[in-house]
């Protein structure tokens, strides 16, 4: 007969195994999704939208520094115009670096291309097929023209749209990214050709001094991580559907053709960010932005 004691001692061991599982479970969905999979139904209703701030500037911009620090000071706890966690924890920037007024920003050159077509900054910023910029310092707000200030954020973050997004299960290990995407609708957009789909990767804490005399750069533009320049067409029906992608950060970066020696140039891996963000071609209108800490 097996005495009580060894009774009790196969009881903990189970109860610790059986423990052991859940918390692997509570981990979350690890699958790579190569492809948009149907993982559940959509959102019962809409939602408050998160805000993307999209900053166009450069280090060749005598007016940028003043513009981006403004911008900056609404996320600083420390400084007297601090909005907020509830409003910076669903605001997220994007700072693209541009050849205006001239070339010569880091950030910018290793990006450039020699045709216009396939120049992120020239379709994004110049082409009109986006938006069509006239000079830096610009900045935009979940697709439109935006002056620097917290209403740009409050006023978005009033607006309701049929889209949720989350970066859940994204990994960021040293210089490679995992992008894991989760989209959910309240609406079935499937017969609609105007949703699509930007991933970004982006840096903190770039130490850089420019002509311009900014030394410190924040939430820079690195590129996309889903093909193309003008996004990735959506179809979404009434669901949650969720797609997996891989970056691989360059080890070179900023280096480029145009200048080899860019040593000043001072960053980590560890403050790289994914932000996710689904604009209608149409209207500009950004519906929905997701970003990791």
């Amino acid at each position: 007969m097996i005495s009580k004691k060894i009774i009790i001692y196969l009881l903990l061991i189970l109860s610790i195994f059986t423990f052991s599982c859940s918390d692997k479970e509570d981990q979350g969905d690890s699958t790579y999704y190569a492809e948009w999979t149907s993982v559940g139904d959509g959102l019962s209703s809409d939602v408050t939208k998160n805000v993307l701030t999209e900053f166009v500037g450069s280090t060749k911009c005598p007016y940028c520094p003043a513009t981006d620090s403004l911008l900056l000071s609404y996320f600083n706890s420390g400084h007297e115009n601090y909005v907020g966690s509830a409003i910076t924890n669903k605001w997220f920037l994007v700072n693209y670096h541009t050849y205006s007024p001239s070339r010569g920003d880091p950030m910018y050159e290793f990006l450039r291309r020699d045709e216009n077509e396939n120049d992120y900054c020239y379709v994004r910023f110049e082409e009109g097929s986006w938006y069509n910029i006239s000079g830096v310092p610009t900045t935009y707000t979940n697709g439109f023209w935006s002056s620097v200030n917290p209403d740009m954020a409050v006023t978005t973050m009033a607006e309701s749209t049929p889209l949720q997004m989350s970066l859940d299960g994204t990994k960021i290990d040293g210089m490679d990214v995992t992008v894991r995407v989760s989209i959910s609708s309240s609406t079935d957009m499937k017969s609609s050709d105007s949703l699509c789909l930007f991933i970004a990767a982006t840096m903190d804490n770039v130490d850089y001094e420019g002509s311009n005399n900014e030394k410190h750069h924040q939430d820079v533009f690195l590129g996309w991580i889903n093909e193309g320049l003008s996004g990735e067409l959506l179809s979404l029906g009434n669901e949650e559907v969720v797609k997996s992608y891989s970056w691989e950060m360059p080890s070179n970066w900023p280096q480029n053709n145009f200048e080899t020696s860019w040593w000043q140039v001072q960053w980590d891996p560890v403050n790289l960010s994914v932000v996710a963000f689904v604009q209608n071609k149409y209207t500009r209108e950004i519906l929905q932005v997701a970003g990791t800490d």
